[in-house]
């Protein structure tokens, strides 16, 4: 049974005060519920705090990538997301009703050569029931608030119900707080970065479309575009219509689908402006950054959740080593490197001035042609554009310490 995200107070956690309390994470999100399970591995137990009092239905991120199957495979996570989702074989391009681009996953070089359709919410409910199986619970409506001696590890929190205060020390403090991270104007650390002025609008609603459900699929229009993904939670009747999400940079993206037609009611519409931002530094004294509260990007890269689960699985390796000095050096430069990709691919995709949509729609076409173009977004898309040197290390010396047991895993796969 899952915990409840779970009851505010945990007296357990209050040790003596001469002591310093358990290593804590500020946001109970993918990152986080990512942080936590990857720490536990190592026989490292966080306190997880969240100041929500139970988990958003609807989703922002609604797929699993390669790497973060890969990373959360050890702990058994990646079975049960599998056992829920579907695969997702690539991404079709569209202009005037024609194909004009492909990017297959299955030429991925990678035990995982696709992406996993699945909800954001689903991922977050398996990540917290493999917690509460771990003895690991999520206390709920607790809330970080200004902490000016953060950086010495030291939080104020705030029981949201009782408006009760707490003070705690820890030997270090994970943010996963989101794109507002109190932690993060707590030390006074700079987000720059660049806010679009045009809105974007999503809307999950079911369709009648031929548009293959195995793809995304991303449509340049005269004046913008749509991204359309179907949206799986795993709990999918036999015989109902595939949920969508349509998404563009329109007020009303359902009324420029052409050929596909809404056969229900929306099950969520929002909208939202689209930031490129990285925070300045990801490390401040015994204050770590991770997820949202550590870079923002379009959604067209595929990536928040993702990479916010791959700073998880650095933190986490580094803890174990005891390297924490190392995170910023380690995990800066990936995530800025990504962001601009994502920065550009976005800045191609949206077309929104008379002079990038006709490059975009005339050189388009002819650098899809390219395979090297089409492998860069692949390898974007799914999360493999860069190396994880402590995966391949870990890797390597699994391999060198127990080859025969390798080489069964080789054969039998």
């Amino acid at each position: 049974m899952v915990t409840s995200f779970a009851e505010s107070t945990k007296t357990s956690y209050l040790l003596d005060s001469m002591m310093l309390s358990s290593p804590l994470i500020v946001g109970a999100g993918p990152t986080g519920l990512a942080a936590a399970t990857f720490l536990a591995q190592h026989e490292i137990i966080p306190r997880i705090v969240d100041k929500r009092s139970e988990r958003s239905k609807f989703s922002k991120a609604l797929a699993v990538n390669p790497r973060s199957l890969e990373l959360l495979e050890p702990t058994g996570v990646t079975d049960q997301l599998m056992a829920l989702g579907r695969k997702l074989t690539g991404a079709t391009i569209h202009r005037n009703d024609r194909i004009i681009g492909e990017v297959d996953f299955e030429n991925l070089e990678h035990r995982f050569p696709f992406m996993l359709a699945l909800s954001q919410a689903t991922t977050e409910r398996v990540l917290a029931e493999h917690l509460a199986e771990k003895g690991i619970e999520i206390e709920s409506q607790i809330e970080l608030v200004d902490s000016p001696q953060l950086g010495e590890g030291k939080a104020q929190l705030v029981h949201v119900e009782t408006q009760a205060n707490e003070s705690v020390e820890a030997p270090w403090i994970l943010a996963a707080d989101g794109s507002h991270s109190v932690a993060r104007k707590s030390v006074h650390v700079s987000f720059p970065g660049e806010t679009y002025d045009r809105a974007w609008v999503l809307d999950d609603i079911p369709l009648a479309t031929d548009l293959a459900s195995d793809r995304a699929h991303i449509k340049w229009l005269d004046d913008g575009f749509l991204f359309l993904l179907p949206v799986f939670t795993g709990d999918e009747k036999p015989g109902e219509p595939t949920l969508w999400r349509v998404m563009g940079n329109y007020p009303d993206p359902v009324a420029h689908l052409g050929n596909s037609n809404p056969i229900g009611d929306s099950h969520w519409n929002s909208s939202f402006h689209i930031a490129h931002r990285l925070v300045e530094k990801m490390q401040v004294g015994q204050v770590y950054f991770a997820g949202d509260a550590a870079h923002l990007h379009s959604p067209l890269g595929a990536r928040g959740m993702n990479l916010g689960i791959e700073d998880a699985w650095v933190f986490a390796e580094l803890a174990k080593r005891d390297e924490l000095k190392l995170y910023h050096k380690q995990r800066w430069p990936v995530d800025n490197a990504v962001v601009q990709r994502v920065r550009t691919v976005t800045g191609f995709a949206k077309g929104e001035s008379w002079l990038k949509r006709t490059f975009r729609n005339l050189m388009g076409p002819k650098l899809l042609r390219w395979s090297k173009v089409r492998n860069q977004m692949m390898r974007t898309v799914t999360g493999l554009d860069h190396p994880l040197a402590m995966l391949h290390s870990s890797e390597q010396a699994a391999e060198e310490n127990q080859p025969r047991r390798r080489s069964r895993n080789k054969e039998t796969a």
